[in-house]
Parts: structure tokens; C-alpha cells; sequence
């Protein structure tokens, strides 16, 4: 499958190159990796869409602070009164907007187990399971919980622009790269910001396709990612 799709990126680079109109930022092996889904210690590889690391942006002084406690909260701590551990503060100038956020939801979530407590992460039908040796409520590391996985605090940074122009000479471009637009951001796969602080990613799992053909049997749903940090 991931060989599948890096041909298909390469002729569309290739195709798009000839037109003069696809330029990233970022090496093509990076790209392939991010884009395909390739993991390292179960962990994406996406990095090099980043614009800088969380404490690069943070002391660049372009970004406001969030609260004290933000980035310790815990799911247990979480409620009503303190927005449910959410923080997202926003400055906007004349040209772009700047967002500092710990990707909590403002809203109660419940622990999460994708096909059941005491159950691991993948079916049978998937074509690659990525998390082969966990098991959902056991210690598997910060977000564990007995009964099933919670989110964690994590901060992050975005530059968006104001005005976006789709109409711009070198589109289509590359969806995770920030920097031909003037955008800053410490997340690689992130494409955007809600307006709650939190990231959306791109398919990169899937190939970019769907989850349908990268092989994948369940949908995500927005649940918080396996914690991996006891097999790190």
C-alpha cells in the first residue's frame, strides 16, 4: 500500500513539477513518509513540516501564553468550571492570526476503547495494524486509564493567515506545508485549527486516500490516540 501511494506521489509531483506550479518546502523522502503513514516507534513522520519546535515558537514572542496549568491538567481534573481542561488563547495582527492551545476539547469526553475494554486496537481485516502489542485499559503509559484511553495535554502553536487564495499560481500544493503560505505551526500533519484550539490532521494514516482503501476497518471519530509512552 505504501509503495502504491508513493508512486502516485511522484507522478503527481513529477506532473506537477513540469507545470511549473508544485513547489514544496520540504525534501521528497519527508513528504513520502508523512504522507504515507511510515512510523518510528509508532510515532509519524511528520517533523519536517514543522516550522519550528513548541519552544521556539513559544519564545519567538509572536504568541500568546495560555493560563498557568494548561499544559499539567489532568482528565481527571477536568469539569465544567475550567472549561473541561480546555485552553486556546488567539492575537490576530493585519495579516495573521496567532493561536497558542494544549489540544484538549472543551467538552467531556468519555475513556476510549475502539472495539472494547480489555480488547487491542486493530481487527483482522486491517492490512497493517500499528499498535499490534497493546491492549486497551492496561498500562500502556500517560492516557492510560482501567477503563480505556483519555486525552493529554499538548501544546502547540499555529500562524494562519487572515485571507487564504486558493487562486494562487502554485496551487495545488502540498496540504501540510505551511510555509508557502507565510504559516508557522510546531504540528506536522496539522492542516488547520478549529475554533476550540483544536488540530485537524490529514489522512496521512490512510495514504491520503480513505480509510477504505489504506486499509483501515475503523473509522477514527475524533477518539485520542493509543498511548504508546511504556513502548517508546
Amino acid at each position: 500500500m505504501i509503495l502504491k501511494v508513493s508512486n502516485f506521489l511522484l507522478v503527481v509531483q513529477a506532473f506537477l513539477t513540469a507545470n511549473g506550479s508544485f513547489n514544496p518546502s520540504v525534501l521528497e523522502d519527508e513528504m513520502v513518509k508523512c504522507h504515507t503513514g511510515v512510523r518510528v516507534n509508532l510515532r509519524r513522520q511528520c517533523d519536517a513540516y514543522r516550522t519550528g519546535t513548541s519552544e521556539e515558537l513559544e519564545t519567538s514572542g509572536e504568541y500568546p501564553e495560555l493560563e498557568d496549568g494548561c499544559n499539567t491538567i489532568t482528565w481527571r481534573e477536568a469539569n465544567q468550571d475550567n472549561n473541561w481542561g480546555n485552553c486556546m488563547e488567539m492575537t490576530v495582527d493585519e495579516e495573521f492570526r496567532y493561536i497558542t492551545t494544549n489540544n484538549v476539547p472543551d467538552y467531556y469526553m468519555n475513556p476510549y476503547c475502539p472495539i472494547g475494554l480489555g480488547y487491542g486496537y486493530c481487527v483482522p481485516q486491517e492490512v497493517t495494524c500499528f499498535f499490534p502489542d497493546l491492549t486497551c485499559g492496561e498500562d500502556n503509559g500517560e492516557g492510560t486509564t482501567e477503563y480505556g484511553d483519555i486525552w493529554v495535554p499538548q501544546l502547540a502553536h499555529f500562524k494562519i493567515p487572515l485571507v487564504g487564495n486558493p487562486t494562487r499560481a502554485d496551487r495545488p500544493g502540498d496540504m501540510y506545508d505551511a510555509v508557502l503560505v507565510g504559516a508557522e505551526k510546531d504540528m506536522g500533519p496539522a492542516q488547520g485549527v478549529a475554533i476550540n484550539g483544536i488540530n485537524i490532521q490529514g489522512p496521512n494514516d490512510a495514504g491520503d486516500v480513505s480509510i477504505d482503501e489504506g486499509g483501515f476497518q475503523l473509522a477514527c471519530g475524533g477518539h485520542v490516540t493509543p498511548p504508546t509512552t511504556n513502548l517508546d
